[in-house]
């Protein structure tokens, strides 16, 4: 496992408001896996996707700046490509920390997230990882 930026996973996981960028209303594809999970575990989910409308009945929006209050977490399930602009935009809205989850990351998004000040987890699945832990922390 590999965090950088300062955010342990058990940090993330104690998180309530989480936008999940990538999520996606194709049943199947891991952004609606990861969606779906969080939203079970009791998060506060939001979904980002540039085009769906809607994931399970949540309004979509299309970036992190349009979520009205923010988020205290985002978990990122987007190619490397658009990774980049996800940290760009977390930045802009306070810098919550980013968890990408496996293949969401490249060495170039790691490192505008370092130099954004954007903390960032890299590696582990947020699936896995809450298994290990039997759920969401309490």
């Amino acid at each position: 496992m590999s965090t950088t930026g300062g955010i342990s996973v058990d940090t993330w996981l104690r998180k309530r408001r989480i936008a999940v960028c990538g999520a996606t209303p194709k049943q199947g594809r891991w952004g609606f896996i990861v969606f779906q999970r969080l939203l079970d575990e009791g998060y506060d989910v939001i979904p980002v996707h540039p085009t769906a409308p809607h994931v399970l009945q949540i309004p979509c929006v299309t970036r992190l700046t349009e979520i009205p209050g923010g988020v205290d977490a985002v978990s990122v399930i987007t190619p490397p490509s658009a990774s980049l602009g996800v940290v760009a935009d977390a930045a802009e809205i306070g810098k919550p920390p980013c968890w990408f989850q496996p293949g969401a990351s490249a060495p170039d998004v790691l490192e505008e997230a370092v130099r954004l000040g954007v903390p960032t987890i890299d590696g582990p699945c947020v699936l896995v990882e809450l298994d290990r832990r039997g759920g969401r922390p309490k």
